[in-house]
């Protein structure tokens, strides 16, 4: 017992010991360090292209944030406010363009990407209404062949008058703009045409750029992108400048609640009274009718002729058959040792019927009412006879 107990203890003696030289080796030979891994943009950053331009102009004194609304068409912000639009599609209807014109023309900034519904076709000038249209900007794209031995993006400088040296932007060479109208106050040559064109609206000003991707999170940083993202909006913080990075469409049921309100309730309205109606009476309850009482026989014809057409009286051929033959049988039992056609043989003697008869009448299938007729009758025969 005591040598057990011996080697007990020398065996977690040793694997104690074996443990903590284990410990003592891997710190000896391992150390902690910290180590920064980017794993990409954030979900906020993929939501929002402006997110890195929002935190450069609140981190240089711009009141500045983004959305993601069409809100701003209904409910457009102060007049010495600035929109920068990713994405820029006209406002729906002859009001709200209305509306934003006048927005403009308060003092208001609009800065927007070229908008693709004014591009040029190959065989007419499709001019679709709109501010933009209205100032006759034109855009003009080329084909993807085009650009196949070229550089898609080239460097445009933009001259503004607080600085004595051109800022520098990349822009995409798909695109360029044409004012077809010739009412720019100022504009950046690209390609055969403008890569940035600016128009005095009113006390306002409307920015149209070619390609505004240099806005965007990934390409902010590049060049003088940064800088002259805070020169067209303003050094100065004068008003807030709205990065309107896409455009929500509400739903169905929100626009149609919105534009028709008080058809929907009064459609509302009229569907309630149709169901009140429904439930209304127009005049005094009749008193309840009461039918003549019936011969007992005919309701039993009516049931007969109802269970003939559900089998056509198959199911009656075929009790009133087996109790018939098991009539038979157990009143004469040398009829249980005989076939089929022995026993026709033998109770054709005995009815006064043909063995032809007994057989169908006992065995056959009747193809219609004049078999079941016929059949029923050699049947009765068969039971007088018993």
């Amino acid at each position: 017992m005591n040598e057990q107990r011996l080697v007990r203890l020398i065996v977690g003696g040793v694997l104690s010991i074996g443990a903590l030289l284990a410990v003592i080796w891997f710190f000896n030979n391992f150390e902690l360090a910290e180590r920064e891994v980017t794993d990409g943009y954030s979900p906020e950053a993929r939501r929002n292209p402006f997110l890195a331009a929002e935190r450069y102009l609140q981190r240089i004194g711009r009141d500045a944030a983004s959305v993601s609304s069409s809100d701003l068409w209904r409910n457009l912000p102060a007049s010495d406010d600035v929109l920068v639009v990713y994405r820029y599609v006209p406002p729906a209807g002859e009001e709200r363009q209305r509306l934003l014109r006048e927005w403009v023309e308060a003092g208001g900034h609009l800065i927007v990407g070229a908008d693709s519904t004014l591009r040029i076709g190959k065989k007419e000038d499709r001019r679709i209404p709109g501010l933009l249209a209205e100032l006759g900007v034109r855009v003009h794209e080329y084909e993807d062949d085009w650009l196949a031995d070229r550089p898609w993006q080239t460097r445009i400088e933009i001259e503004f008058a607080d600085l004595e040296t051109p800022v520098g932007v990349n822009m995409s060479t798909r695109r360029y703009l044409e004012d077809s109208e010739e009412l720019a106050r100022a504009g950046v040559p690209l390609e055969e045409g403008y890569g940035l064109l600016q128009y005095e609206v009113g006390e306002g000003l409307v920015t149209v750029l070619a390609d505004n991707t240099f806005l965007t999170n990934r390409a902010i940083g590049d060049e003088d992108h940064a800088l002259a993202l805070a020169l067209l909006v303003g050094i100065e913080p004068e008003g807030k400048v709205w990065l309107v990075h896409d455009v929500v469409m509400p739903s169905l049921l929100q626009l149609a609640w919105q534009q028709a309100a008080y058809a929907l309730v009064a459609l509302l309205a009229a569907v309630l009274l149709w169901l009140w109606k429904l439930g209304a009476r127009l005049g005094p309850l009749l008193p309840p009718l009461h039918a003549p009482r019936r011969d007992i026989g005919e309701h039993l014809a009516a049931s007969a002729n109802y269970l003939w057409r559900l089998d056509r009286g198959q199911a009656l051929f075929r009790h009133n058959r087996q109790r018939i033959e098991q009539a038979w049988l157990a009143k004469h039992y040398v009829l249980r040792a005989m076939t089929p056609d022995e026993r026709c043989q033998w109770i054709a003697a005995r009815s006064g019927l043909t063995p032809r008869a007994v057989e169908r009448a006992l065995y056959a299938e009747y193809g219609g009412e004049s078999d079941f007729i016929e059949l029923s009758s050699y049947l009765q025969v068969l039971r007088t006879a018993l």
